[in-house]
């Protein structure tokens, strides 16, 4: 469902003068369904399923933390109408010309409405920028829609580690996945 995204502004992030507002973006998700990691000796798949009650979960942004500031090489705000609706950060990996998808968020209120797709486009044109390979992203199999996201965007599901996250405090066991797209050289 794509509206009008004319008014959108994008513009790099500036610290600290954006902090405040960035802070403020909704970086919440809810799911009825999530992906079940199902394991082999030597295999592993991903079954989707239902959950009941509905999963929630925010995501911290720590824009305050100067070491998660540190890995962004390159970092874009969204905004409409004055309001940051939208967040992308990613880092250049100059060994393997990889660009990794560190943030991606979208306000609820303007989620599938083309902020994500242009926020990522501009991901697109810095790893041109960079000569990158590929893009590269890790998310969790309870991100049901980020998941939806990226693969509608062309990022194919490339690993797994069921060990990356520490499970306590986690309201849903989590495996961490890892989703890549090449750059097309051109």
């Amino acid at each position: 469902m794509q509206s009008d995204i004319s008014t959108l502004a994008l513009r790099s992030f500036r610290y600290p003068q954006d902090a405040d507002a960035l802070t403020k973006l909704d970086t919440s998700f809810t799911t009825e369904r999530i992906y079940h990691p199902v394991y082999g000796a030597l295999s592993f798949q991903l079954r989707e399923e239902p959950v009941t009650p509905p999963l929630s979960k925010r995501y911290p942004l720590e824009v305050e933390n100067p070491a998660e500031r540190a890995v962004w090489d390159y970092a874009v705000i969204a905004e409409e109408a004055g309001e940051t609706v939208g967040f992308v950060a990613a880092q250049y990996t100059e060994w393997n010309r990889r660009v990794i998808l560190w943030h991606l968020y979208v306000a609820p209120s303007r989620r599938r409405k083309g902020v994500g797709a242009r926020l990522l486009g501009t991901v697109e044109s810095y790893a041109h920028s960079v000569q990158a390979r590929h893009l590269w992203l890790e998310t969790q199999n309870t991100n049901y829609p980020a998941v939806q996201f990226y693969q509608r965007a062309g990022f194919a599901f490339c690993g797994f580690d069921s060990s990356l996250y520490d499970r306590s405090g986690f309201e849903q066991e989590e495996t961490a996945l890892f989703f890549m797209r090449p750059m097309n050289s051109g």
